[in-house]
């Protein structure tokens, strides 16, 4: 006997809902589960850089090390005294005013998928494999925990582009606290964010007579079925659903078309370019936490080919025009901007000028939301190896993202079985960004 959930979940699909009912299922679960514990409207645009982020041809530049440990990269001054990058970020180095550059994470995870598990959940990875899975999270990820206990809006809490990213996922918080994941790339000329758009062939006049004669059909089944009132939570996040796809507000957030040809530009017509204008106009209309892929970064040979010729150009343009768009929009104080990596790369270049895994010291970036701009916290030693000076964890790193969102990082949740589990697992906000 089929159930009112089978019945409606039929009839939604019939008026037009795409992807296997993945946006209202997820706002009805949302929306039941919806925390009350949040203290103001605070987001976060979070940009991890996958494979391995070189942090001395970047960000802790080591100049009079041996020719095999400093690279082929050369410090350049930066518009805050004292602080030095690396020539192959020259428009990172006009905006550090509005950065802080965080020299001295380390952990002990030189595997690419239990880095992603530990800097996406402030979470050590326990057995198993986290490479061949995406949705293998042990702990909820940074953006499931928003979700859960950050404020809701007109738009998902929590989305994901330019796809799922590896250990984004909510564990034992439940599919309701996972991203709506954009799985398409804003910078192709076809891109389009499923799910908020009516079908082909169904315009609005049409999808309105259906709406109303699913109304009709789920009167009289109220009448009838022992689960009536399943059907009626039901019915709300259908129309949920239904209204975010007709929602003139929510269509004009997902579409980066609208933005002017002279902005995309700005940020550059390339994947992490527009994927970072797409989170800031997501951030704009209300989502509280953007998570970002930008990939490809394992360099283990032509490292010095590969940051010049196909890394750092797109992520040197991104970066500067994300945050100096929302500073003269006034979003910046109001959006945490963290640009990670699950780890570093080694201090010595190896046989096929590449630098391979290097878990020990690495650096990670923020702005916004009172950071102070233009310090560097931490140090490490001379070939950048070890950390020198204020170890940060990636539990640090954890707990200080959720106290800038205005989340209590020691908030003990539980699991379904009742076993009590902390956020940030220990972490200790870092009081220099304070």
């Amino acid at each position: 006997m089929k159930t009112s959930h089978d019945i409606n979940r039929r009839l939604f699909m019939q008026i037009g809902a795409v992807g296997g009912l993945t946006l209202p299922q997820l706002l009805r679960l949302q929306a039941t589960c919806a925390s009350e514990t949040a203290k103001q409207d605070i987001n976060c645009i979070f940009l991890f850089i996958v494979g391995g982020m070189p942090h001395q041809d970047m960000w802790d530049l080591k100049p009079n090390a041996p020719s095999e440990i400093r690279g082929d990269f050369e410090p350049i001054a930066t518009s805050t005294p004292g602080i030095q990058v690396s020539d192959v970020i020259p428009r990172i180095a006009r905006v550090t005013d509005k950065l802080a550059i965080l020299r001295s994470l380390t952990h002990t995870d030189a595997d690419h998928g239990r880095g992603f598990h530990v800097m996406m959940t402030g979470k050590k990875a326990g057995a198993g494999d986290f490479n061949g899975n995406q949705n293998n999270n042990q702990h909820p990820c940074l953006g499931s925990m928003v979700a859960k206990l950050g404020k809701t809006g007109a738009l998902p809490p929590y989305i994901s582009i330019p796809n799922f990213l590896n250990s984004g996922g909510p564990s034992f918080l439940g599919a309701s606290y996972g991203p709506f994941v954009i799985d398409a790339d804003p910078a192709a000329p076809e891109f389009a964010v499923r799910d908020i758009a009516l079908p082909i062939g169904v315009d609005e006049v049409r999808s309105l007579r259906r709406q109303s004669a699913l109304r009709r059909i789920n009167a009289v089944e109220r009448q009838v079925d022992q689960h009536a009132e399943q059907v009626r939570s039901l019915d709300a996040f259908y129309e949920k659903a239904y209204g975010l796809m007709t929602s003139k507000a929510a269509k004009e957030a997902f579409d980066i078309s609208r933005e002017p040809e002279a902005m995309r530009e700005e940020y550059g017509m390339t994947s992490i370019g527009q994927c970072c204008l797409l989170a800031r106009r997501m951030v704009e209309a209300g989502c509280r936490f953007v998570s970002i892929e930008n990939g490809h970064w394992d360099t283990h040979r032509k490292n010095t080919w590969s940051l010049r010729e196909l890394l750092c150009p797109s992520f040197d343009q991104a970066v500067p025009a994300l945050l100096n768009d929302l500073d003269q929009r006034g979003l910046l104080d109001s959006t945490l901007v963290v640009v990670t990596t699950e780890f570093g790369r080694t201090p010595r270049i190896n046989a096929l000028a590449g630098r391979d895994h290097w878990p020990n010291a690495f650096s990670v970036v923020m702005a916004g939301v009172g950071n102070k701009g233009g310090q560097v916290v931490g140090a490490t030693d001379k070939q950048a190896a070890s950390v020198a000076d204020r170890p940060i964890s990636p539990e640090d790193l954890t707990a200080t993202i959720l106290h800038k969102l205005g989340i209590d990082p020691t908030t003990v949740l539980k699991t379904p079985i009742g076993r009590p589990v902390p956020l940030a697992d220990g972490g200790k906000v870092i009081s220099e960004l304070t």
